[in-house]
């Protein structure tokens, strides 16, 4: 398999990682290989651990959901349930990866694509960007519980039980994305950048309090970024930032 035929691309530029779905003639929409190569792609970014991770996915859909030719090749109940969770294990990877990561979002963004998009820290959507859980109209039901921390249980009831089309407007309304705007990829870019300024330990600790917030609760979240703030101020980092405030300068931050 040539690279521009691997059903997902890893690239590293500096500080940041694309990770982008490369199966553009079929709108992206995921089979076994890619929800495959997307476990073994979230391995490597926790080797390699960049600043910030961009996820896109190539041509102009973002991704379809399942490739309904994979669901017809998982013809037994064991084949079926292998599918499902494999697209369960690569959604968790990539919502566990240490650092941020960050969704261009346009054209189609159907079911597994709205799980992989919600499962981003941030998502930028372009204007294009179509939103729908349209599992029920291919008789299986919808994947609920990551939609509901993200939207609230009203909304997600709205969208997963009515199966209907969101634009990239009411997306954004609704929380489903961050921001929307008319270059998304170059926003998403700018985003990227941002964050790959920032102090990366501090970054990595701050999206770990947000999951225990979530998970967890406030309790274990309070508890967590006592500690955190103390091992920070241990770091290189901690240092370059006091020291940088006091030379009234700019802060160059190491990751250390």
């Amino acid at each position: 398999m040539s690279l521009d035929d691997a059903p997902v691309l890893l690239a590293f530029d500096g500080d940041t990682a694309t990770l982008t779905l490369n199966r553009p003639r079929y709108r992206n929409a995921a089979d076994l290989a890619l929800l495959e190569a997307l476990i073994e792609a979230a391995e490597r970014l926790e080797r390699e651990r960049p600043r910030v991770v961009l996820l896109r996915g190539a041509g102009p859909a973002f991704c379809a959901g399942i490739d309904l030719r994979a669901m017809q090749a998982a013809d037994t109940p064991a084949a079926t349930r292998h599918l499902i969770a494999t697209m369960h294990r690569a959604l968790s990877d990539l919502r566990a990866l240490t650092v941020p990561v960050v969704a261009v979002i346009q054209g189609a963004c159907v079911g597994l694509g709205v799980e992989l998009a919600i499962s981003a820290d941030l998502r930028i959507a372009a204007p294009t960007a179509r939103f729908s859980y349209r599992e029920p109209a291919v008789a299986v039901p919808s994947p609920a519980w990551h939609l509901i921390q993200v939207v609230g249980l009203a909304r997600a009831q709205d969208l997963l039980l009515t199966a209907r089309w969101v634009d990239a407007e009411e997306a954004l309304a609704l929380g489903l994305v961050s921001r929307v705007a008319e270059d998304a990829e170059a926003s998403a870019g700018e985003v990227a950048e941002q964050i790959a300024a920032l102090a990366p330990l501090a970054v990595v600790e701050t999206k770990r309090n947000i999951a225990l917030s979530l998970n967890q609760g406030t309790v274990a979240a309070a508890q967590h970024h006592v500690d955190a703030v103390v091992a920070a101020r241990q770091t290189e980092d901690g240092h370059e930032a006091l020291a940088a405030f006091a030379e009234k300068r700019e802060p160059r931050f190491v990751g250390r």
